[in-house]
């Protein structure tokens, strides 16, 4: 592709990749010539060929059924008090009680504060908080039963993950369940209760049972979205709503960054976590990314610079969202003025990755108003957008590294989506 030639790159430029990976929106209809087959990727916004996704679920194949979250490097199983503290009304009480079960363990073991504090540290925020709200679930089965939650026995462990089974949750999250009672629980024959050979078997059984499964088809209609996003009320940009400038950055910057919302959440407009180029604008992501470990970090998100179409360019909308937010910062904290996303009500304080999430949902459902799309989720154009990308031409590897993923089978496994001859026909 002739480097003058514009595109919606997803690669880092000048020289941050190797080589980028671009989602080219083409602003006309449908045309051959305009079909990259290099590193373009052509999204026609014709409203003609607009698809309509319609959801297929199969089995997924699991390659390796003992890969278990209870499994990983980052689970500790230290043996555990047998003392019953007290567990308080509310969700900050179990909070507490989950994190300093496991801080009085390692008490027990003879570890100082120092050390327990960095043993603790081992689990990032976002465990520490599905394992607190997956204990308090555990603990409320316990109290019905009038059993022991911090020594439970490794039948009644059985029973709990049965019980969740039977209450129809899938087999990825009695997993979870299962990594949490490891860290948890006393040890049993000296092995973590998640690990115990009846408990693994157990788990076994969930995953014939009830298999997980894959979507194949796209859950929505991407050119639909981009479609709405050059009209009214989303244009032009200089007399678009807060609101729905919001809605149409956060968007595009999901769709063309292949990034989790927690990503986009991190993000900061400080000069030293943030670029303007030509080609894009570049992002030093603050914190940790959640596939971050200790032996791989990606810590530039870049958002490409779109010139064939500005009103598609997440640049453009994400400067102009910045201009719009300007007057709002100086009210916030120092900490809280740099956060690139503010919350679109007073007193506009940084928002979650669960506000993220909510608002690029809101913005897919502005391109259906008759319809009642359900069960959709912000994390969908993490799979959505790549998968365009390949079916475009994008390579694999452009498109792992764009998105940060360690490697093609979890590409394949957990996001590709099956994009139909005639569809891509049209774009």
């Amino acid at each position: 592709m002739d480097s003058t030639s514009p595109s919606f790159c997803l690669g880092c430029p000048d020289n941050i990749l190797g080589e980028n990976v671009c989602l080219r929106i083409s602003p006309n209809l449908p045309d051959t010539q305009d079909i990259a087959i290099y590193e373009a990727v052509p999204v026609s916004d014709s409203p003609d060929s607009s698809f309509v996704a319609q959801e297929t679920l199969v089995p997924g194949i699991t390659s390796t059924i003992d890969r278990l979250p209870s499994q990983s490097a980052d689970t500790i199983r230290p043996s555990l008090s047998t003392e019953v503290p007290s567990l308080s009304s509310g969700p900050g009480g179990i909070q507490s009680d989950c994190l300093a079960s496991i801080n009085r363990s390692f008490q027990a073991e003879g570890f100082s504060k120092e050390a327990r504090n960095l043993l603790s540290a081992s689990w990032r925020k976002g465990t520490q908080k599905d394992y607190s709200a997956k204990f308090k679930k555990y603990c409320s089965w316990c109290s019905t039963r009038e059993i022991n939650p911090h020594n439970a026995t490794l039948n009644q462990v059985a029973d709990f993950l049965a019980y969740l089974f039977e209450s129809g949750l899938q087999y990825r999250t009695i997993a979870g369940y299962r990594s949490m009672l490891s860290n948890v629980l006393p040890q049993v024959d000296n092995t973590a209760v998640g690990q115990h050979p009846y408990i693994t078997r157990l788990v076994k059984g969930v995953l014939n049972s009830r298999p997980p499964t894959t979507k194949l088809l796209p859950e929505w209609d991407l050119q639909l979205v981009l479609t709405l996003l050059q009209k009214e009320p989303f244009e032009p940009i200089e007399n678009i709503d807060l609101k729905l400038l919001t809605f149409k950055t956060v968007f595009l910057i999901s769709i063309t960054t292949f990034r989790r919302c927690s990503d986009l959440q991190s993000l900061r407009v400080n000069h030293s976590f943030m670029r303007i180029q030509q080609k894009g604008i570049t992002f030093i992501r603050c914190g940790l990314a959640k596939q971050d470990r200790q032996s791989h970090r990606n810590s530039k998100i870049v958002v490409p610079a779109f010139t064939d179409n500005k009103k598609l360019d997440p640049v453009t909308c994400l400067l102009k969202y910045i201009e719009r937010t300007k007057k709002f910062r100086s009210s916030l904290d120092k900490d809280q003025q740099g956060k690139l996303f503010l919350s679109t009500c007073e007193p506009h304080k940084p928002v979650t990755s669960q506000t993220i999430s909510k608002w690029i949902v809101q913005m897919i459902k502005l391109a259906y108003p008759d319809s009642s799309l359900e069960n959709i989720k912000a994390h969908s154009t993490r799979a959505i957008g790549p998968s365009w990308a390949l079916y475009k031409g994008a390579s694999i590897n452009s498109i792992l590294e764009a998105a940060d993923w360690s490697s093609e089978s979890t590409f394949g496994k957990f996001y590709l989506r099956d994009l139909s001859v005639d569809v891509l026909d049209n774009l």
